[in-house]
């Protein structure tokens, strides 16, 4: 243990001990050869030990010990356009390494190489928001460099061809960068890792991360991710999905904590999540906690807290008896009344037939007991310039649902009764075309590429569902859009809308959650 002596105790000290050095050379005998030298030396130390003694002693000063580990979220995104359906990735390893080549692990699933794993994330349901995969403990510092591998990669589009009219192909690589694993993760600039709350987002750059020519099966391609991966500080509370608030993640209850009034779920990339509740959370479609239980299908919004934790500030349950739901675009109307088709892009409670892959069904009936609802991810349905309507007879092409059922085909077919389908939002990309208001509300009419689904489809819609104007989409947005674009909103901005799309007689309009950069069509 270390104390502190005062100035002129060290003075005392140090000069008692040039005094003993002198009486030690007066006894001395005078005849001693060494005599001068001793003289000199005892003359020297004295000097030294009464150096110091007219000016103020300095506190010994220790090295302070190395900062702590900081919890860090790690968030998976994506940036694309319109030109996929899905893109499936599964992710192996996921690291960080700084100037001097030491290296941290944020994710590891070595079962993401196994063949056929079934461990794959889709991104294009995360076009410009966001999906918790881990919180992990991360060293503090500098990280200037970082790796994914990769397992299993495939991805979906819909075209229109002359010979045989709209086709859904599916091209799939097996392991990701022609067989190695090997993907691009670019930092715009290096990552300091701090004691300040923060997440890390990792997000998947659709356009760069393929190459297709050709249609069908006759098309060459190539899969090469590419990842962009920046730093997200947490606000409290946070607002948007720039400092930390997540919205419309899908999952189910794994368990319950009823004690802690919190719960486990798996999302619908089978990331195991813990999440929190407390009085702020709304409840949606059921009374609140208590009514929850494991294996109810859930869409939440969370908050990231400072401590990396989730905390659920929104619960909807849409169908609180359905096992099995499954979202994607309205594909199309079948020959049968009440008959249709999804291109599913994600899948919750589907059975997992003993030895083979789990398979959804991506057809379903309507019946008389079909319940048609709007998700509650948006709450100013009722301040619209417009009457929102989402029923079967205002259903259309292109428009993104979650389909509840039983997970049970109809005997004898192969087609599930929906129980309860959700409007849910999606992601368009679109040019400005023009600019107005209306009731507080900007209105952007935007106009789509013609790859795009709703458009695409509509020559195979029923005509009781065909649009009037399938090419552009009237868009609303007020004081609750996050408005996430860099540049001022204009005739010939190309961005990224996120929202709630209805049929208003013959015209698609959206109810704006979110608006980000585009990307070039």
């Amino acid at each position: 243990m270390f104390g502190k002596l005062s100035l002129s105790s060290v003075c005392f000290l140090r000069f008692r001990q040039s005094h003993l050095a002198l009486a030690s050379l007066r006894r001395a005998p005078r005849s001693s050869p060494l005599l001068f030298l001793f003289f000199t030396l005892s003359l020297v130390t004295s000097a030294i030990l009464l150096g110091g003694c007219g000016s103020a002693m300095s506190t010994p000063i220790f090295p302070p010990p190395p900062p702590g580990p900081t919890t860090v979220a790690v968030l998976l995104s994506s940036t694309g356009n319109d030109k996929l359906t899905n893109f499936d990735l599964s992710i192996a390893n996921i690291t960080l390494a700084d100037k001097a080549g030491n290296s941290v692990v944020l994710y590891n699933n070595p079962n993401a190489l196994a063949p056929g794993s079934l461990s794959a994330t889709e991104f294009m349901h995360l076009n410009g928001v966001s999906e918790p995969l881990v919180a992990v403990s991360v060293p503090q510092g500098t990280y200037s460099a970082a790796t994914v591998t990769a397992g299993w990669c495939d991805f979906t589009n819909v075209f229109n061809t002359p010979a045989s009219g709209l086709e859904r192909s599916t091209y799939a690589e097996g392991q990701c960068g022609q067989g190695t694993g090997n993907t691009t993760v670019n930092l715009p600039s290096p990552i300091t890792i701090s004691a300040s709350p923060m997440a890390l987002s990792l997000n998947l750059q659709v356009p760069q991360s393929y190459t297709l020519n050709g249609m069908g099966a006759s098309a060459t391609y190539t899969i090469s991710p590419v990842f962009t991966l920046t730093p997200v500080p947490i606000s409290s509370p946070p607002t948007s999905e720039q400092n930390g608030k997540i919205t419309g993640v899908d999952a189910q209850i794994a368990s319950i904590n009823t004690t802690g009034n919190g719960f486990a779920v798996k999302t619908v990339d089978s990331f195991s999540l813990n999440v929190k509740a407390d009085n702020s959370t709304v409840y949606q479609g059921v009374a609140g906690f208590s009514t929850l239980a494991v294996g109810t299908l859930v869409n939440m919004d969370l908050a990231i807290q400072p401590d990396a934790s989730l905390l659920a500030t929104r619960v909807e349950v849409n169908d609180i008896a359905a096992p099995t739901v499954e979202t994607g675009p309205f594909f199309l109307p079948l020959a049968q009344a009440g008959l249709f088709s999804t291109n599913p892009i994600e899948h919750e409670g589907c059975a997992f037939p003993a030895g083979s892959i789990p398979q959804c069904t991506a057809f379903f009936q309507v019946d008389s007991n079909t319940v048609f609802i709007v998700s509650g991810q948006l709450s100013n349905l009722l301040n619209l310039p417009f009457t929102p309507n989402f029923s079967s007879a205002t259903i259309f092409t292109g428009q993104n649902l979650s389909v509840f059922s039983s997970g049970t085909p109809v005997t004898g077919h192969s087609e599930q009764i929906a129980t309860t389908i959700t409007l849910t939002p999606q992601s368009l990309t679109g040019t400005v075309t023009a600019v107005s208001n209306s009731n507080g509300f900007n209105v952007y009419t935007v106009a789509l590429a013609p790859y795009d689904l709703i458009p695409a489809l509509q020559a195979y819609s029923n005509p009781g569902n065909r649009l009037s104007n399938p090419d552009a989409v009237i868009v609303y947005a007020d004081t609750n859009t996050h408005l996430l674009n860099s540049a001022p909103i204009g005739i010939g901005s190309v961005l990224r809308f996120r929202g709630l799309l209805f049929d208003d007689n013959g015209t698609v309009r959206m109810d704006c959650a979110q608006i980000n950069d585009g990307v070039p069509e």
